[in-house]
């Protein structure tokens, strides 16, 4: 098995930077996933590691092996696309046997594996058929059993799910995590849906506009985003982000979000630290729309709101606020009873709400006491 490590690795064309300055430790048998929006660099990436691209600048090692300027067919590495590259005039059978043939293994141990892999792909009854009558869902599985056949040490796929419905996408998802972790396989795994992101993954890697956003386990990057572009971009519906002011109460430090200063959020000592030490009159503040409730009382982490819209998606409600001009969303279950235009108190659940930088966009780390230095966190790394 091998680790990857990308040390400041960038890719230029001409004028434009499609990757900028990525440093990235994957360890043995990780399964990470690069996610980002299209033309944000995850591909372009991927293909580096691969071999596919020539570097610009920065050093890319397997292990403690400097492969930067190997070429692809020298790193050892397994691939599967979003449109499947198959020998549609082969078998199923001569599809999945082509690497192995390729390695010299004998005839014994070619049945072998393509017994076993078949039988794991749900193509055990197809081996004799030719490739090109298979569906597009029989396809990939196809071309992800032939990749992953001749057991790559490091195993690279770029969006190979996107082009399947919906149902046999959530199998696969399933299928491909089982077979990485029977194989040991480091996976590095391209892709827009954080779904399968968050699914798969042991660790994701988050890129925008050519530059790494945050490196972490989906834990991580659910509960503590880096900053605000990670925060929307990762949860559906995604965290709510307004714009805040703070405002000394006696002892108290409290954020005004609503129509009126009375509704204010009383801040816990770790946030109002980080806030009073920064400075800030004016920040962003963020907070997921499942962590809201409801109440028919006020409470210093409450504020009033009218109920704008109810939408029902399966077992959930998804509540559009309205408090003076702003508006949030939260994620109840059914049992939700407001409809819109009923007025209420929304209860926040502060110690997991966050406050960001609204120049730079980043969180602040809550802290102790406000004498500590508080740093922000990087927005690229």
């Amino acid at each position: 098995m091998s680790g990857i490590s990308l040390e400041n690795v960038s890719k230029k064309y001409g004028n434009f930077t499609a990757v900028n300055s990525v440093s990235l430790e994957i360890q043995n048998a990780e399964f990470v996933a690069i996610l980002g929006p299209s033309g944000c660099g995850k591909t372009t990436t991927m293909n580096m590691i691969a071999g596919l691209e020539d570097i610009t600048s920065g050093t890319i090692r397997f292990d403690n092996r400097d492969v930067t300027n190997l070429k692809v067919q020298q790193r050892g590495v397994g691939f599967v696309f979003q449109n499947y590259a198959i020998f549609t005039h082969m078998s199923v059978r001569d599809n999945l046997a082509f690497g192995l043939r390729i390695k010299n293994l004998s005839q014994a141990d070619i049945d072998r594996k393509v017994g076993e892999m078949a039988e794991f792909m749900a193509l055990s009854h197809r081996l004799e058929e030719k490739s090109s009558s298979l569906s597009v869902n029989e396809l990939q599985k196809l071309a992800i059993g032939r990749s992953a056949i001749v057991e790559p040490s490091i195993f690279l796929l770029d969006e190979p799910l996107s082009n399947l419905d919906a149902a046999f996408r959530e199998r696969m998802r399933s299928d491909l995590r089982e077979l990485q972790r029977e194989l040991k396989q480091t996976m590095v795994y391209v892709t827009h849906d954080q779904i399968e992101a968050m699914g798969l993954a042991d660790k994701i890697a988050v890129m925008n506009q050519a530059h790494l956003q945050q490196f972490a386990t989906p834990e991580e990057i659910y509960a503590r985003p880096a900053n605000v572009f990670v925060a929307r971009f990762i949860g559906a519906p995604s965290m709510n982000i307004v714009s805040g002011t703070l405002h000394q109460m006696g002892d108290n430090l409290e954020l005004h979000i609503g129509g009126r200063a009375a509704d204010s959020l009383r801040l816990p000592l770790p946030l109002a630290n980080a806030a009073k030490v920064l400075g800030y009159q004016g920040l962003l503040f963020g907070f997921r729309p499942e962590t809201l409730s409801v109440s028919n009382t006020p409470g210093p982490d409450c504020i009033a709101a009218d109920v704008a819209l109810v939408e029902t998606v399966g077992r959930r409600r998804i509540v559009h606020f309205q408090s003076g001009g702003t508006k949030f969303l939260g994620v109840f279950d059914r049992s939700f009873s407001l409809r819109s235009g009923d007025a209420t108190y929304v209860r926040f659940d502060l110690s997991r709400c966050h406050l960001f930088d609204p120049e730079t966009e980043l969180r602040l780390k809550p802290c102790d006491a406000p004498s500590m230095t508080v740093e922000k966190e990087r927005a690229y790394g």
